[in-house]
């Protein structure tokens, strides 16, 4: 009894003293596992860095809250509003740099930003707006933006021995709105256009829509 109780400890004794020792590397450098770990870090403090310095860099730019018309006043109320973007450009203009009579030298559209290349004066605008009262044909596409020619019809009284023909009045005018179609006096259907017209046509645009001949537009297939 006393052998086995003796041997028995030294049995295990020298099961420990043969059994080989694990040892833990200590990380380095060069442990790809680190080095991946500091990457993640690295690029996560440059994002941070980078999302601050771009919040501080917004600015304040002036959008097109619905479409306009070459002409169109740009400082009217429900035309424009302003909201933080990073133009990285002096393309757009900046709230607060509107001319006061700034109007758009081209069509724009709604959500857009505003151009400055798209901004002028209303002093140096050499247009006028003349609504006409155009006989029914304008093809439902034809909006704000288009260029079309005013043309004068012979008027409905006329007989073929008056030998008239429909004639051109201006080429090249600009449709600022279109609005609903009505009923005319001598029975047929009129849409009313407001169009803008260069300052030396309006004289024979004005006698055209004194006359007594039906007034059409035909769009050019241009735009602005």
């Amino acid at each position: 009894m006393n052998f086995a109780q003796r041997s028995a400890p030294e049995s295990t004794d020298a099961q420990k003293r043969g059994a080989p020792r694990t040892r833990r590397r200590r990380p380095t450098w060069k442990d790809p596992r680190l080095a991946g770990g500091l990457a993640l870090i690295g690029a996560a403090v440059a994002l941070g860095a980078w999302a601050v310095n771009a919040a501080a860099d917004t600015e304040q730019i002036y959008i097109l809250t619905r479409d306009v018309a070459p002409g169109a006043d740009l400082t009217a109320a429900g035309v424009l509003s302003v909201v933080d973007a990073h133009p990285g450009t002096p393309a757009y203009v900046v709230a607060g740099n509107l001319p006061d009579d700034a109007v758009a030298t081209r069509s724009l559209q709604a959500g857009e930003l505003l151009p400055t290349g798209a901004v002028g004066e209303a002093a140096d605008l050499d247009l006028r707006a003349v609504v006409l009262d155009v006989a029914s044909g304008l093809p439902a596409s034809t909006g704000a933006g288009d260029v079309v020619d005013l043309w004068s019809l012979p008027a409905t009284q006329a007989t073929a021995q008056d030998d008239e023909a429909a004639e051109v009045v201006a080429q090249g005018l600009l449709v600022s709105s279109v609005g609903e179609s009505g009923t005319s006096l001598v029975g047929g259907t009129n849409v009313q256009v407001e169009v803008l017209v260069p300052s030396d046509a309006v004289a024979a645009v004005l006698t055209a829509v004194g006359g007594n001949g039906p007034l059409v537009l035909v769009p050019t297939g241009q735009g602005q």
